[in-house]
């Protein structure tokens, strides 16, 4: 498996697509400084899915797209594509040739892709993991990387070690072990949390159950109370109402004896008022023939008697008045009759007046009689006509004297008929009065019995019955009433939902209790897995430790031609989180820090160590980024000389500047800027055809 092809647009200086076409064997990538050499080591870094800019020599990940230049502007995004052949099936997919990429906006968006699907950066790691490809993984070896190596800056060391042992995959499932492990906890500290309080308020409700369920029973015991006490009301009420029913029933009977009675008083009171009208017509009649006959006798006396005719004049005119007075008032007196009915004390007054306007009549007649006699009027000498005149009137007086007795009679049957209807009506409306109130409190009784029955009915439902009660004492059972309801106040504020609430507590507090039940054998599941996982990853290790150490041996005494170096673990119980030590003294040396080593000894050392992983679990490509530098040429020649050695199962990209270096290279592409800012890739290849 190896690196076939690389496609860059966009990144950093390559402002326009090129396409970099690896062998299998070893290829050199050169050029002057500055030219953006080192530019193709971090996009093979960065679409294998390196997040750290520190790693990609960037403050940001947008600084890794074309800025442009003082002539060309800058890019809204770039993209790299790596080709990597599968021939060898390491890759867990079946495909022969695998194509990831990733894609950078100015906007900060990404994205990745896998044969040109759409996929996440952890399926691109997923995809390189445990093969030495990954991004972090040692088969990207940088000059300051050696520094690294040897100082263990950032755990570079361990890194390395942990990739050839193929152990980052059980250290991502502790992880995610312990991630689980750590949320587990914290749920388990949420959930014991809750039950704390769930326990307090399922507490809580347990004691307002209790109010609720006396609440409750006292509430039932006051309904039987209340329904009995409003049928003792009820059996009161109607015991009262029967009595008032018999007495309504018996004035009822008189009421309708009165009516016929009235009937017939009313009956004998219009014949009596009847009599008495006509009685009285014929009196006024009479009356008026009388005061005719006077008033002519008057005149014939006024021709007779001249000489007195000045005082006679002022009596008659007087007398006319009181004549004309008397008329009216007969007029009046029938009007009243014809139109009063209940009207006696009128009519007694009337007759009073009556009376005395007629004596004041007689008394003028009596002063006319006078004056005629004191001035020595003698009706003897009149004539004839007067004296018959006279004689009709002396007649008519008898007359009207007669009929007057007959009118008072009429009148005095009248009003003892009146009297005795009076009296009648005031017995029917003594009757009436008593029925009036007999049938009010007839209908209190029965208003007060619907409001307790619409009463029951409104507070326990229409399916309450009452019933008759025979043998009870009111003022017990309203004592028992009234102290049920002080129980039920004293008891206080009900919650009347927490029956549900209890029941959904509960509920809630037993589920809880099973889920923490579930977390706790979760917990140790975990701990029974990540102790697994790290039993596993330890033996794994420590068999890797042991063959890259000896092959670490090997290798330093082949590339210092003797001396002695190997790798220690500070703690041998603990090889996954030990320290790694090296230990490395060349030929005629005794150092005791590798910070005594030169520049070229502590190349010499991180290459050993290296060539050692790699004898372990050599690497389907290694790049690396001018790390001959610090070499003279004899170590050159050695140097190239184990390349050739592992370039058979290991593909090889180096950048450099030795041209020792340049020649042990199959294939050398060559950087440079023809623009200021813009890198451009042209191809050599030194294989024979």
């Amino acid at each position: 498996m190896h690196i076939s092809k690389l496609e860059v647009f966009g990144f950093k200086s390559f402002a326009k697509k090129q396409t970099i076409v690896f062998n299998d064997g070893i290829t050199g990538i050169v050029g002057p400084n500055g030219c953006g050499k080192t530019n193709i080591v971090d996009a093979i870094r960065w679409v294998l899915g390196e997040q750290r800019t520190s790693r990609l020599r960037s403050s940001k990940m947008e600084d890794v797209i074309f800025n442009g230049t003082s002539n060309v502007k800058p890019l809204g995004f770039c993209e790299v594509y790596l080709t990597v052949e599968n021939d060898k099936g390491l890759l867990p997919l079946e495909y022969n040739q695998v194509e990831v990429g990733r894609k950078l906006y100015r906007s900060g968006e990404s994205e990745y892709f896998i044969n040109k699907n759409s996929c996440r950066l952890k399926d691109i790691y997923n995809l390189f993991v445990d093969t030495g490809m990954s991004s972090d993984a040692y088969s990207v070896i940088e000059l300051n990387m050696i520094e690294q190596i040897l100082s263990n800056k950032d755990n570079s060391r361990r890194t390395m070690f942990e990739e050839a042992a193929g152990v980052n995959k059980y250290k991502s499932q502790r992880r995610s072990a312990l991630k689980k492990f750590e949320l587990n906890n914290r749920d388990l500290e949420r959930i014991d949390d809750i039950v704390i309080e769930i326990e307090m308020q399922v507490k809580n409700l347990q004691l307002q159950l209790k109010r609720f369920n006396r609440h409750e029973k006292l509430s039932e015991k006051l309904q039987k109370l209340e329904i009995e006490l409003a049928q003792v009301k009820i059996s009161d009420l109607e015991k009262e109402t029967k009595p008032l029913e018999s007495f309504l029933k018996k004035k009822n009977k008189l009421l309708d004896k009165n009516y016929s009675k009235e009937e017939s008083e009313n009956l004998d009171f219009s014949t009596a008022k009847d009599n008495y009208l006509h009685k009285k017509e014929e009196l006024n009649k009479t009356q008026e023939k009388v005061d005719q006959l006077t008033e002519k006798l008057l005149k014939d006396v006024q021709k007779k008697n001249s000489e007195s005719s000045k005082g006679i004049d002022v009596l008659e005119d007087e007398l006319q008045k009181k004549i004309n007075q008397l008329n009216q008032f007969d007029k009046d007196y029938m009007k009243i009759i014809s139109e009063c009915d209940d009207c006696g004390k009128i009519i007694i007054g009337t007759d009073e007046k009556y009376e005395k306007l007629k004596k004041s009549i007689e008394d003028y007649k009596n002063k006319i009689q006078e004056y005629k006699s004191s001035k020595e009027f003698n009706f003897a000498k009149l004539n004839d006509s007067i004296k018959d005149t006279q004689q009709k009137i002396d007649i008519g007086k008898s007359d009207i004297k007669r009929k007057e007795a007959n009118v008072n009679n009429a009148f005095i049957k009248m009003e003892s008929i009146r009297a005795k209807m009076d009296s009648e009506r005031f017995k029917k409306d003594d009757i009436l009065y008593d029925i009036k109130n007999a049938e009010m409190k007839i209908a209190e009784s029965k208003i007060r019995i619907d409001q307790i029955k619409e009463q029951i009915t409104e507070k326990f439902g229409e399916n309450i019955k009452l019933k008759s009660v025979k043998n009870y004492n009111l003022s017990d059972i309203s004592y028992n009433v009234e102290k049920t309801k002080r129980s039920i106040e004293a008891i206080g504020p009900i919650n009347w939902a927490v029956s549900d609430e209890y029941n959904e507590q509960n509920t809630r507090l037993k589920l809880l209790k099973s889920q923490r039940s579930d977390l706790v054998e979760s917990e140790e599941n975990l701990k029974d897995a990540i102790k697994k996982i790290d039993n596993i990853a330890k033996k794994q290790f420590s068999d890797t430790f042991n063959k890259i150490k000896n092959n670490f041996e090997v290798m330093f005494e082949t590339f210092f031609l003797g001396g002695k170096g190997t790798i220690a673990l500070s703690d041998g119980d603990d090889p996954l989180n030990s320290e790694l030590t090296i230990f490395a003294q060349p030929p005629g040396k005794k150092n005791n820090s590798l910070r005594m080593l030169s520049a070229g000894e502590k190349s010499l050392t991180a290459i050993a160590l290296l060539f050692a992983i790699y004898q372990y679990k050599p690497s389907p490509f290694c790049i690396l980024d001018e790390i001959d530098a610090p070499l003279d040429d004899i170590n050159i020649n050695k140097f190239t000389k184990v390349i050739k050695d592992y370039s058979k199962n290991t593909q090889f990209i180096m950048v450099t500047h030795n041209k020792l270096t340049m020649e042990s290279t199959d294939c050398i592409y060559g950087v440079t800027s023809e623009r200021k800012g813009i890198s451009k890739v042209i191809s050599i290849d030194f294989v024979e055809k």
